[in-house]
């Protein structure tokens, strides 16, 4: 009487175990692909250029972000600078984001995926967050706290943007 309750117990335990053998299987075929879409994805010229701005921009921010938030006042050349360099950075990183795309939309097939659609919103909230930031330094007395906040801001925002880009497309498919 145990081992037919040992049978009927072992029974789905090996069919599961068939299961997610074949749908790692399954899994693994769309992950060699998917891995080779991402890989050719990272080593083309205009993506490895907008990932240097993005990093020129992730620098300048925490700069801006630490100088801020140490004093109750500014210095305003300092901010500035930062301030116009992480414009610069932001526009030229979107230059080469945008050319990346229509590299890639040209030899991939694929829509866009749900990946782009956050990086677009990414890249939309830190151009608002830079314009406000902008505006702050110019003005006639600006807040250093505000600044901080607003420096800070746009280094989460790119923080999230380098972790999208870190995260394997495989790794965020489930069974």
């Amino acid at each position: 009487m145990t081992s037919n309750l040992l049978f009927k117990l072992t029974l789905p335990v090996g069919l599961a175990g068939l299961l997610a053998m074949a749908a790692t299987i399954q899994h693994d075929g769309q992950t060699a692909e998917m891995h080779k879409q991402h890989s050719m994805m990272a080593s083309e010229p205009h993506h490895i250029l907008a990932m240097a701005y993005h990093t020129n921009m992730a620098n300048f921010a925490k700069a801006l972000e630490t100088q801020s938030a140490k004093s109750s006042s500014l210095n305003l050349d300092f901010s500035r600078s930062a301030v116009n360099e992480i414009r610069r950075s932001f526009d030229q990183m979107k230059q080469h984001h945008n050319e990346h795309m229509q590299v890639m939309s040209s030899k991939m097939n694929s829509p866009r995926d749900n990946m782009m659609q956050k990086m677009e919103t990414h890249q939309t909230e830190l151009g608002t967050q830079l314009t406000s930031l902008e505006n702050e330094i110019q003005g006639a007395a600006p807040n250093a706290k505000k600044v901080a906040a607003l420096a800070a801001s746009i280094h989460e925002h790119l923080d999230a943007m380098y972790k999208m880009h870190q995260s394997p497309p495989a790794s965020k498919m489930k069974m």
